[in-house]
């Protein structure tokens, strides 16, 4: 690789805060806003025009109940809206585990997370990439930003990464797994409006059915797709779930493997194969399946859904314990040191960065639910830790679980 050398330039601090939250998907969300709520001063950078990450870029927006902690808060925030509810055809999903899945309207949703983050006085930048770490010795400081102003830096005494990607934690060069290989697919979501479902239904019965009649027609040389199309690694392939409004549905358009989420040529790549197949689908399910007939794509993702890329080494406490129970009627919890990575101080991460094993990473915590949920965590850490003069990794555990509790969320304990 040839290299170009630039000439040394100072670089302005555009901002120094106590919390700086890293990416406004809706763990950063929940961070930024936890923290706020515990008196903390805080500052959210992120890279897009609106909050909501594979919320609302990447159209994740069936999901399981949304029934604990921080996500109880916002599930009646939107239902009072007329924005969320229970689906009426839920697909037969092993992923949910005889959970009803439910779905909340991402424009709506966009919205009222800007609204809650000026409630509670929480600063916000967008159209801003991190492009690098500040770090001395083994504490990190700030970050280097990138925007229509310039290259700048954000100073904070204590940082969540809540990129999805660990960008921060991969600047700072703290330890971290990454999925190189692309062992877990990607996939273009996409929403059609004008379907009829009762009609659709009453055809095929289910929607999980969907992949396999596509299968016979790919099998019959009717169709070209060759992504994915069944359960596999946690993603459901091609499938199919009604939204909030009675002649919509959200469309998953098969799984693509072999790429990197980090890697900007496999980006690339996987933005080309898997808008192309979102179209295919869309056409066949127009032309095989009543119900579809005056059905057109209403909105496709902002980018290709990422499920997993880099995740953090987790740090070893002193002070440790479950911080985090994604459903009420769920047994699997998170504890506190999935959050803290290795080797740098004064950070933490949120979302689907933590470190979780992959049983329970694939199918739990990369989910929406989860990561507000870690997000709440991360964000009431931090504040925590500000308030006693502290590192995020000296946090005792014991008094963020009572105050978890006293927010709501229930820790099984």
């Amino acid at each position: 690789m040839d290299y170009v050398t630039i000439p040394e330039k100072r670089i302005p601090v555009a901002k120094n805060t106590d919390l700086l939250v890293c990416g406004g998907g809706v763990a950063g969300f929940a961070a930024a806003i936890a923290a706020a709520r515990m008196g903390a001063e805080v500052f959210l950078v992120e890279r897009y025009g609106f909050l909501g990450g594979e919320a609302t870029t990447s159209l994740v927006i069936t999901v399981p109940p949304m029934n604990n902690g921080f996500n109880k808060e916002i599930c009646d925030r939107l239902t009072k809206l007329g924005a969320y509810g229970p689906m009426r055809y839920p697909a037969a999903d092993p992923m949910a585990q005889g959970i009803r899945m439910e779905a909340y309207d991402p424009e709506v949703f966009k919205h009222e997370m800007v609204a809650m983050l000026r409630e509670e006085n929480v600063g916000l930048l967008l159209h801003t990439y991190i492009v690098d770490a500040i770090v001395e010795g083994n504490v990190i400081k700030g970050i280097v930003i990138e925007n229509k102003g310039g290259r700048q830096a954000i100073l904070a005494n204590v940082i969540v990464d809540a990129t999805g990607d660990a960008d921060v934690v991969h600047f700072a060069k703290a330890p971290y797994v990454n999925d190189a290989e692309g062992a877990i697919p990607m996939t273009m979501m996409f929403n059609m409006t004008g379907v009829d479902s009762d009609k659709a239904i009453g055809q095929i019965g289910n929607w999980s059915r969907v992949h396999d009649l596509l299968r016979e027609s790919v099998e019959r040389g009717e169709v070209e797709f060759d992504l994915g199309m069944t359960m596999k690694a946690g993603a459901p392939g091609v499938s199919i779930e009604n939204l909030v409004y009675p002649d919509e549905v959200n469309i998953w358009s098969g799984n693509l493997f072999g790429r990197s989420g980090v890697d900007p040529e496999d980006l690339t790549e996987a933005e080309i194969i898997t808008r192309e197949h979102a179209y295919i689908l869309a056409g066949w399910l127009k032309e095989n399946i009543h119900g579809f007939e005056n059905a057109r794509i209403e909105m496709m993702s902002t980018q290709v859904g990422v499920r997993r890329s880099r995740q953090i080494k987790p740090r070893r406490l002193d002070s440790d314990g479950v911080v985090c129970k994604p459903y009420c009627n769920s047994t699997v919890t998170l504890t506190y040191s999935s959050l803290v990575p290795e080797v740098v101080d004064s950070l933490l991460v949120a979302g689907r960065c933590v470190h979780a094993k992959e049983d329970k990473f694939g199918g739990i915590f990369r989910l929406i639910p989860p990561c507000l949920n870690t997000g709440q965590a991360a964000g009431m850490a931090a504040a925590i830790a500000l308030e006693n003069g502290v590192t995020p990794a000296a946090v005792d555990v014991p008094t963020l679980q009572q105050d978890l509790i006293r927010a709501g969320q229930e820790l099984g304990l």
